[in-house]
Formats: C-alpha cells, sequence, structure tokens
C-alpha cells in the first residue's frame, strides 16, 4: 500500500508537472494571474473609495443646510443690486428690454453658482481649507501671485463701488432729513477717513456679523419699497404722486429687446460679473457645512444663488419699469427725497 501511494503520488505529481508544463496551459495560467491581479486591484480601489466617502459623509461643521443658505445669501446680495437697473437703461427704454436683461441676469448667476461649487469640489479633492491654499494646491505656489493680486483689485474696486454707493445714499439721506446740502466729494471725504478706513484696518471682522444681516433686511425692506411704489403708481407719468418732486421725470421709448444686441449691453454684463461674488468665502461655507457632501452643498449653492437670481431680476425689472432710460446709477437717487418709504430704505442700505 506505501508503494502504491507513493507511485500515486509520483504520478500525479508528474501529472501535474506535465499540465504546468503544458503549452496551452502556459498562454492561460500567466492570464489568469494577471486577472485574479486586477480583481484583487479593483476590489481594493473599491475598498478606499467606500472608505472615503464614509469619511466625508460624517465630515464638516455644523451649519446646516438653512443656515448655510441664509449666510450666503447674505454675503451675495449687497447695495450693488441697486446700481443694476442702471445698466439695463444703458441699451433699452422699453420694458421688452427686460428680457434680454433677466436672461442675462439668470445666465451669469448660473456660471456663478457653478465655479462656487466647482471651487468646493477642488477643496474636497485637495484637502485645502482656504481658497488661496485650493489655488497652490492645484496650480502650484509660483502662480500664487495671480490670485493675491485679482482678490487686492476685486477688494479695491469694491471699496471703489460701495464709497460711490454711500457717498449718494448719505448725499440724498442729508438733505431728505434735515435738508443739508453737502457736495458729494466732502461726504465721500468724511465717509472714507471717519468709517471706511477704521472698517479696514479692523483684523476680526467677527464683530461687523450683526450689521450684515441689518444689510441684509436692508435690501429686502428697500426691494418691498420699490414694489409698493410701481404697483401703486407713485412715479407714474403725468400724474403720479411724487412726480412733480422729481428733477429727472420717467422716460419710455421704443428700444426693447434689440437693445441687448448693441455694445451697451456690455456695461449691464460687466456689471453682473461682480453681482455675485462670494467665491474666496466657498472653502469656509463647505467647512463648515454639517456632513459636507458634494451633494449637500449643491443643494445650498442652488438655493442661494436661485433667490439672488430672483431677487435681482424682480428689483431690476420694478426699478426699471418706474424710471425707463432715466435710471440713475444708483436707482434710489431717482425716487423724490420726499419719499419717507424710500427714505427709510436708503438708510437701511447705508447701515
Amino acid at each position: 500500500p506505501l508503494a502504491f501511494q507513493l507511485g500515486s503520488s509520483s504520478r500525479s505529481s508528474s501529472g501535474s508537472s506535465g499540465s504546468r508544463n503544458h503549452p496551452l496551459n502556459k498562454k492561460i495560467l500567466p492570464n489568469f494571474s494577471k486577472n485574479k491581479q486586477s480583481h484583487q486591484q479593483q476590489h481594493t480601489k473599491q475598498q478606499l473609495s467606500a472608505t472615503a466617502d464614509a469619511a466625508d459623509a460624517g465630515a464638516g461643521g455644523t451649519a446646516t443646510i438653512p443656515n448655510e443658505i441664509f449666510n450666503l445669501v447674505k454675503s451675495i446680495i449687497g447695495a450693488g443690486v441697486f446700481s443694476l437697473p442702471a445698466g439695463i437703461a444703458a441699451f433699452g427704454n422699453n420694458g421688452s428690454a427686460l428680457f434680454p436683461s433677466c436672461l442675462l441676469i439668470a445666465v451669469m448667476g448660473v456660471i456663478s453658482a457653478y465655479t462656487f461649487s466647482l471651487t468646493a469640489r477642488v477643496c474636497q479633492k485637495t484637502g485645502a481649507s482656504t481658497y488661496a491654499e485650493a489655488w497652490d494646491l492645484s496650480l502650484g505656489t509660483r502662480a500664487s501671485w495671480i490670485i493675491a493680486g485679482s482678490s487686492a483689485l476685486n477688494c479695491m474696486a469694491m471699496n471703489l463701488a460701495y464709497s460711490m454707493i454711500l457717498a449718494d445714499t448719505f448725499q440724498a439721506l442729508l438733505f431728505g432729513t434735515i435738508g443739508i446740502t453737502v457736495s458729494r466729494n466732502a461726504v465721500l471725504g468724511i465717509l472714507t477717513s471717519t468709517i471706511l478706513l477704521p472698517l479696514c484696518l479692523i483684523k476680526n471682522l467677527s464683530s461687523l456679523a450683526p450689521f450684515s444681516i441689518i444689510g441684509l433686511l436692508g435690501s429686502a425692506y428697500t426691494g418691498l419699497a420699490i414694489a409698493i411704489r410701481f404697483f401703486g403708481g407713485a412715479y407714474s407719468m403725468p400724474g403720479g404722486k411724487f412726480v412733480g418732486d422729481l428733477a429727472v421725470k420717467p422716460a419710455f421709448g421704443a428700444i426693447g429687446a434689440k437693445g441687448a444686441l448693441s455694445a451697451k449691453a456690455l456695461i449691464l454684463v460687466s456689471m453682473l460679473s461682480t453681482a455675485y461674488i462670494a467665491h474666496f468665502n466657498a472653502p469656509k461655507f463647505f467647512k463648515e457645512l454639517k456632513n459636507n457632501t458634494l451633494e449637500r452643498f449643491n443643494i445650498v449653492t442652488s438655493a442661494s444663488f436661485g433667490v439672488s437670481i430672483a431677487f435681482y431680476c424682480l428689483v431690476c425689472s420694478l426699478a426699471f419699469l418706474t424710471f425707463g432710460s432715466n435710471c440713475a446709477s444708483m436707482v434710489l437717487n431717482s425716487y423724490s427725497s420726499k419719499d419717507l418709504l424710500l427714505l427709510a430704505g436708503r438708510f437701511a442700505v447705508a447701515v
């Protein structure tokens, strides 16, 4: 029996060795080994991907989706919205000009929403927590001067724009409330030296958060006041309640949607290019969102930019339909200084 077992084992070993050396198996076995390794690698990648997804699902801060939407809308909407009607008046003087205008507002808003979400996606892929860090990890530190320079230029331009808005607003407030006539340059100089410069030197802006909320509520109130005056006909020609107080009357003509084909429509486009800027804060919003998956962040982005687009279209439409081609560069200046409803709106925007 022992001899039989040895002989059988020997034959089995010999047969196994022979089968391995068979020309056909020489081709099959290596392929089988490669396929096995490929399946193992794919399974490992799937496990790593599932682990990363699970980690991402539990990551993030404590902010809920409604909180993020409110804060992002607050970051997007500012006093600049009341300058947009002048962009429409630059190329049209008829109500039909609102169709291409609202289309432009929506398109620019969608593009801005996509790039805002894209910034968060880059942060997720690279692990960056700031806008500058996302740039460095994506494109390298050699080009970091580009983002630093563009940020500084953007801040300078926004300071200049809001200085103009504040100068116009406070000039109208001083005349409308206490009857004092002050030149625009004097108002601008006083505001810059006593308010704007000290604010720019503050290192921690958290103390200004309550005023930011008031600013958003002020914009909402002013938008409501514009709607009340439009539907109430207070500025309708020729017998509107406040028409007699206006130095520049509402004016309308025949240039409507076709005016958007002229080069003057680029004025509105250039204004809209900065109307949705909040992208420097995209990493912060993504980091602070509870369970910060891209799907949840996109809900925040879509809702916030959607609300902003709707608000911009509403304010622009009502203000343009009120004054037509004579919309002032800051449309609140088109309203009568005796209009207390809009006077309160000016004060709310200034705050």
